[in-house]
């Protein structure tokens, strides 16, 4: 549910990006317009179902997007891999490692 429904936000608002799952954390990488991912940083920040938000790296896009044909790329890790590592990351490194993920995403509403 919760994907579908920033999947269509992030339509609306030209929003591209991934979020991997591990069962019990959530990591995503965003790419848009300044304003419009401080927004969402701001009103992920003050949504009930987010614990603990922690934003590993923040710039200004170089470029094309890496994502941009999706809306919201989805990978669930269920092969025992979780997201644990990322919470000492930061900058480049948090999303050299987060890239590292992506072999199988779920591009689909």
């Amino acid at each position: 549910m919760v994907v579908a429904e920033a999947r269509q936000l992030n339509a609306e608002q030209s929003i591209t990006g991934v979020l991997v799952f591990d069962g019990a954390q959530v990591c995503q990488y965003v790419e848009g317009e300044v304003g419009t991912i401080d927004a969402l940083i701001e009103r992920l920040m003050v949504d009930p179902r987010h614990e603990q938000l922690k934003v590993l790296h923040h710039a200004t896009l170089q470029g094309e997007r890496r994502f941009a044909r999706w809306r919201l790329g989805y990978l669930m890790l269920d092969d025992g891999r979780d997201l644990t590592r990322f919470d000492a990351l930061s900058g480049e490194g948090a999303i050299a490692s987060f890239l590292e993920q992506l072999p199988l995403v779920d591009l689909e509403p």
